[in-house]
């Protein structure tokens, strides 16, 4: 493979016979780094990072160590040591800035900065510093143009990023037609990219719970990787994945070990401790508890180290799961309540209600232990305390999808359910007026048109971290695409116009009486920071 096969930022003029063997040295380890052998290509950019350091060092000799940071900070971060890619990326950005005050974009050294605010901002994200991650990808926008080679690149990478952050963001219609415009890119420019965007296209699917759709995409995204063990590795977690929420729970728990596998032979920690915590929740979910409890720990100690809070927020969760089923509801309780920290500073909504749903589960079970009347009723309240605003949050989540199949799917597998176990609690309680305004908010229909979501996407493209909601399958940042001399490339655009609906109003069912849901519903907007009702409020008779 020559250089120029690489999958990268290849620069504008060449930096000289004198970075000749940096140059050899960087691409070889690149090449290396998308073939998994991690320890020699790591051994390998730091053989041509101390080449840089010279006192001598010249405009050349900063873009090379700004592109061989760069690659470092990339495979720090798969190796779990998220501090240590954050401290390269700093010190890429600082090598950058002077080989551009020096000679300006000489060597293409405007595309390697922008390509390392990407690649520090997927770390950010995994550190769920949103504000810091939006900032670098703005930046990154800013100094990036999509129509020269090194620039279309670091484009792929921005709006396939974008995308990424989206995802975590919840905001899903946007985040597709980000998907869908690093798709157009990455066709355009190399073919080889489109399968990061089919991954992604692939996460919402699933969190649409269209399982064949995700599994197409998956599969598509295999075969754009072949070659790459990586990122192959990764399409087959993420088939494991879709395939445990289609309900083949076997056949997910052995394409999550396969790839597994790869990522603990590549000596790679931290995607190997991801995917372990994948085949846990398979093994708890075809009934193996003892599997899952012996696959758990290791996991969430690694993503604890690493700093990686939206998949520690998951595994602690699945702790939880695994503690209520051995009725150990005190540390049940807490598991959860740690999860919950971690996706309230992701700023995930939804995934609050998820995790005040189980609680509400686990809460609720604790029921047929009561030995007193008294008790239980304390008990069902506490649940319901805890089910009713999780599920009236759940169903309104629904506003933000679009009239379609996705939407139905979404009201049918999970908001119907959650608000089929708040009804249960209420009707355990005997509330049946309450009941009965449950019933009457279920039948409201949407109205009024509001703007789509994409034109909030594109009046807007730098957002802000306050975003809305759902998902589990993980969004797919760029695995290693070297500065070749080298880039990793993460997406978002939005040419996609998708019409939606404004929230339906509040209800007055009886006017003889105060509302019974309305403080639940207020409860609920303060809870979870984000409307479920417009301010309008409609007579029901």
């Amino acid at each position: 493979m020559s250089d120029d096969d690489l999958i990268g930022l290849h620069g504008k003029e060449t930096s000289g016979p004198r970075w000749k063997k940096f140059r050899k040295l960087n691409n070889t380890a690149a090449r290396m780094a998308g073939q998994g052998r991690t320890a020699k290509a790591i051994a390998m950019f730091q053989e041509a990072y101390a080449l840089t350091l010279v006192p001598d060092v010249d405009a050349a000799g900063l873009d090379a160590r700004a592109r061989v940071l760069g690659n470092l900070a990339g495979m720090a971060e798969g190796q779990g040591d998220t501090a240590g890619s954050l401290r390269y990326a700093e010190e890429a950005l600082q090598a950058a800035a002077e080989a551009e005050a020096q000679a300006g974009d000489r060597y293409g050294t405007v595309a390697v900065r922008a390509s390392i605010l990407v690649n520090r901002a997927q770390t950010f994200q995994l550190l769920g510093r949103l504000d810091d991650a939006l900032a670098d990808l703005d930046a990154a926008m800013a100094i990036t143009d999509e129509g020269g080679d090194d620039e279309g690149y670091v484009a792929i990478s921005v709006h396939n990023s974008r995308s990424v952050l989206l995802i975590g963001l919840e905001r899903w219609e946007e985040a597709e037609a980000a998907a869908r415009h690093t798709l157009a890119l990455a066709n355009a420019r190399d073919p080889r990219l489109a399968g990061y965007p089919y991954s992604n296209l692939a996460a919402i699917a699933q969190g649409r719970n269209d399982h064949e759709a995700a599994m197409a995409y998956l599969r598509l995204a295999e075969e754009l990787h072949e070659g790459d063990p990586s990122a192959v590795a990764l399409a087959v977690a993420n088939q494991g994945r879709a395939a445990m929420r289609a309900g083949d729970v076997a056949e997910g728990g052995r394409l999550l070990a396969k790839a597994e596998q790869v990522f603990a032979d590549g000596r790679q920690p931290l995607r190997a401790a991801e995917i372990r915590y994948s085949r846990a929740h398979a093994a708890f979910q075809s009934g193996d508890a003892d599997l899952a409890n012996e696959l758990l720990p290791e996991s969430i100690a690694v993503l604890r180290s690493a700093g990686h809070v939206s998949m520690l927020a998951e595994a602690l969760a699945l702790q939880g799961d695994l503690l209520a089923a051995r009725a150990e509801y005190e540390q049940t309780e807490a598991a959860y309540l740690e999860a919950r920290r971690c996706l309230e500073s992701l700023g995930a909504r939804y995934h609050l209600a998820r995790i005040d749903m189980r609680r509400a589960f686990a809460v609720a079970e604790q029921c047929t232990l009561a030995v007193t009347t008294s008790e239980r009723e304390r008990l069902l309240r506490l649940a319901l305390d805890l089910s009713l605003p999780s599920a009236l949050a759940t169903d309104a989540i629904r506003h933000q999808f679009t009239p379609g199949l996705p939407r139905e799917q979404w009201a049918a597998t999970v908001a119907i359910p959650a608000m089929a176990h708040a009804l249960n609690l209420a009707a355990a309680l005997q509330d049946g007026a309450l009941v009965s305004e449950l019933l009457e908010h279920m039948s409201a229909t949407v109205s009024l048109h509001a703007p789509t979501a994409n034109a909030a996407y594109t009046e807007n493209p730098v957002l802000t971290a306050t975003m809305p909601d759902p998902l589990e399958l993980p969004a797919t940042q760029s695995e290693l695409l070297p500065f070749a001399a080298a880039g990793l490339v993460t997406g978002a655009s939005g040419d996609f116009p998708a019409p939606r609906f404004a929230l339906p109003p509040r209800l007055r069912v009886n006017p003889g009486r105060p509302s019974h849901l309305e403080p639940w519903i207020q409860e609920t907007e303060r809870r979870y920071g984000f409307a479920i009702r417009s301010d309008v409020v409609v007579d029901t008779w």
